[in-house]
């Protein structure tokens, strides 16, 4: 089993925000982390829609030409080919980002089925 407490695996740096691929999710699943003031300039992606909740701290994105406050327990979506880019506020600043390859929309129904088994 793969558990992981979100506190143990942030990694700040000075420098810039880092990101941190999350049990071997690759560039899918990962964790932002951002001291007070760090951004990520704008961007976007083309194949994939970006899904972010607010772990831990407060900032802002701009989703085109949106801009919106977040904090704790906030979800934001940026669309696939929409520039976003997020700035921290004055703490440091936690996000989970998942991107959905657009591809993956069409398999949601498939993979989301449960099936019930018993254990041994």
């Amino acid at each position: 089993m793969n558990l992981t407490k979100i506190d143990l695996l942030a990694v700040f740096s000075s420098d810039k925000y880092s990101k941190i691929p999350i049990i071997g999710a690759k560039g899918l699943l990962r964790l932002l982390c951002f001291e007070p003031g760090q951004c990520v300039p704008l961007h976007k992606h083309l194949n994939g829609d970006e899904y972010f909740y607010v772990i831990k701290g407060k900032g802002k994105i701009m989703i085109g030409n949106e801009e919106e406050e977040t904090e704790s327990g906030c979800i934001i979506k940026a669309p696939a080919g929409v520039p976003h880019k997020w700035t921290s506020g004055s703490r440091r600043l936690i996000l989970l980002s998942i991107i959905i390859p657009s591809k993956a929309y069409d398999f949601s129904d498939e993979a989301t089925k449960m099936e019930f088994t018993d254990l041994p």
